[in-house]
């Protein structure tokens, strides 16, 4: 019984260690890199609420709804870019270490009419994607949590 009961002291103790090395080295991973840059929420909170009741499906539907309802489209494939671009800059007033990834996101993706190639055109994704790219190619050390 004495043994018994040893064993599983050392046993628990050794399962506990073993939690607490892996909470303090994250090792490597695969997780794709955009989950390694916490890049706060870009839109404003009443577009987001109406477009998310119920959650649009499909991969262009919500992100499309939130452009419209902001302003950043003209039209379903021409990009408001004054609106956008004056969007970006306001949101790195609020948001300090950022504003070199806004520059880059307008640069690459206001500037510029790139495509994400969906199976069907879609600007505002094509422009939010590529957003969230330039951002993250650019992303302030203290966002970084990989």
């Amino acid at each position: 019984m004495q043994k018994l009961t040893c064993f599983i002291i050392v046993f628990v103790a050794a399962a506990t260690a073993d939690l607490l090395y892996q909470d303090r080295s994250r090792g490597a991973t695969l997780k794709p890199i955009s989950a390694c840059c916490d890049i706060p929420e870009l839109g404003d909170s009443k577009p987001l609420t109406e477009c998310s009741n119920p959650k649009l499906a499909g991969p262009c539907n919500d992100v499309h709804c939130v452009f419209e309802k902001s302003g950043f489209l003209v039209d379903k494939n021409t990009l408001n870019k004054d609106a956008y671009r004056n969007h970006l800059r306001q949101w790195s007033e609020n948001h300090p270490g950022w504003s070199e990834a806004i520059e880059r996101a307008i640069t690459d993706c206001v500037d510029k009419d790139l495509r994400q190639y969906l199976d069907y055109p879609c600007r505002a994704y094509d422009v939010f994607t590529c957003t969230g790219i330039a951002m993250l190619k650019k992303c302030p050390k203290d966002a970084w949590k990989c």
